[in-house]
């Protein structure tokens, strides 16, 4: 990753910019319909199941624990998966078939870096992309939550709920984002995208790069939570 980002000024350049604004509609703008009705359902449904258990009502502390799961995980992970199914095939599959019928090569004839062209803005997106989706997921599963809590909670209690949301943790998640989606595109485009011959591969390409990215996905969540978020509760 690190061998990327000092290459940013080839985001100047009008192919890159292109293909860089295409990819940022794509994985964000377009995931945003998704990501809204998967945010309703979690705060929806998470408050509605503390209202069936408590039969006083859904309490400021159930919604403080929303808070609390949303911030440090779901809001990460759930566009995560998302991503992984929408953004990660498309880019394999684009990546594979431009590898089988040999534009990559010609690129290089060119003296065009495919690392500036193809790789870069695909990364500078998804990062941009995945830390916008993690504050829009967010927002959306706490304010559902809020609505369907409707009139048992007042102004004072919503108040104390958002402050309950720390600063510090919600800007490490965005950071933890953005990060993710730059290394599932890495990933991709290093060890998925490349070495195939012929069209067939390129399906089975796909495939596997939703399934590696999964298992990629579910170990860099695992190393956040073993490793950092100790050290962030502690903070």
């Amino acid at each position: 990753m690190l061998h990327v980002f000092p290459r940013l000024r080839a985001l100047a350049s009008s192919p890159a910019l292109l293909v860089f604004s295409r990819q940022l509609y794509f994985s964000g703008v377009q995931s945003l319909l998704v990501v809204l009705l998967s945010a309703s359902l979690v705060g929806a449904g998470f408050v509605l199941a503390f209202q069936s258990v408590l039969a006083t009502g859904i309490s400021t502390g159930a919604l403080e624990l929303l808070g609390l799961i949303v911030v440090r995980s779901l809001a990460v992970l759930i566009p995560a998966l998302i991503f992984c199914a929408r953004s990660v095939t498309a880019i394999t599959s684009e990546m594979s078939l431009m590898s089988v019928t040999g534009e990559i090569r010609s690129l290089l004839r060119l003296g065009i870096s495919p690392l500036g062209y193809l790789v870069l803005p695909r990364t500078v997106a998804a990062s941009l992309s995945m830390a916008f989706l993690y504050f829009y997921f967010l927002l959306a599963s706490l304010v559902s939550g809020l609505l369907v809590a409707g009139d048992s909670m007042d102004f004072s209690q919503i108040v104390i709920v958002f402050d309950s949301v720390r600063p510090v943790e919600v800007l490490s998640g965005a950071v933890r984002a953005a990060l993710v989606g730059a290394g599932l595109v890495l990933w991709v485009c290093h060890f998925e995208a490349r070495g195939h011959f012929s069209i067939p591969d390129v399906s089975r390409a796909a495939s596997s790069a939703v399934l590696h990215s999964l298992l990629l996905l579910m170990l860099m969540e695992s190393l956040y939570q073993f490793l950092i978020a100790p050290l962030l509760s502690l903070s």
